[in-house]
């Protein structure tokens, strides 16, 4: 088993309050989730009207095709309208000890 990690350092520039931060950060986990099959979470910089920090994960067994999946969802969130992409990162792990 192989877990895939994406971390998101997100700007999200049009919250003016951790409320509409909040409807933003619900509405892009919402997308990314049925797009892209993938679990998401605000992880970070939670008291942050407009800073998120998103951890995304997916489980699978072929590295290549899990890679391929999080790097298009990178690429979906460079286009994002609410959210300018800061930094991010790609981890796949094993699951097995």
């Amino acid at each position: 088993m192989l877990i895939g990690i994406l971390q998101l350092d997100l700007r999200i520039g049009d919250a003016l309050n951790l409320k509409d931060k909040r409807r933003i950060v619900r509405s892009l986990k919402d997308k990314w989730h049925h797009h892209h099959n993938v679990s998401v979470a605000e992880v970070d910089h939670l008291d942050h009207p407009q800073h998120a920090l998103m951890g995304v994960v997916l489980v699978g067994n072929d590295a290549q095709h899990m890679e391929s999946t999080l790097s298009r969802l990178v690429e979906t969130v460079k286009h994002e309208r609410y959210a300018e992409l800061l930094d991010f990162r790609i981890e796949i792990v094993s699951g097995r000890d």
